[in-house]
């Protein structure tokens, strides 16, 4: 009697196991957002270049802020003239102006010009140009050309 209970606690151990495996795969798919549909319920995708950007005002900002800013717009940066991009350093210009809606066409650039702010170090390495490649700044509802 002792070996058939026994044998009944493997088959009932093996089971459980069985089914807990088996639901694993949908619980981690659920918990990381996995659609349970494939891409035919996928909605569509507006083109990037259907919606303009527009230009936030980063002037006097410090050039640590007015980089995040611009690049999580969609924005690439290059800092133009004699200042460069230490992160204390505070925005004076930019080019294209706030509040310009240009073309999505990637990342378009807005170039920086900066001044030293009084009393912060200039120290590590400056960042003159943004992590990524630009593309060429186009404002919105003009003709192609």
């Amino acid at each position: 009697m002792l070996k058939r209970s026994g044998l009944v606690f493997v088959r009932v151990t093996v089971v459980l196991v069985v089914a807990i495996a088996a639901t694993a795969g949908g619980t981690w798919a659920a918990s990381h957002g996995v659609p349970a549909t494939g891409l035919a319920n996928t909605p569509a995708v507006t083109p990037r270049a259907a919606t303009p950007l527009m230009v936030p005002d980063v002037r006097h900002l410090p050039f640590v802020f007015a980089k995040e800013a611009l690049e999580d717009a969609g924005f690439a940066w290059r800092v133009k003239g004699k200042v460069h991009g230490y992160p204390a350093n505070t925005v004076v210009s930019q080019t294209p102006s706030p509040g310009a809606k240009m073309i999505d066409n990637g990342a378009p650039l807005v170039v920086l010009s900066l001044e030293r702010t009084k009393g912060y170090p200039q120290a590590g390495q400056p960042q003159d140009v943004s992590p990524y490649a630009a593309s060429k700044a186009r404002p919105a509802g003009l003709a192609k050309g």
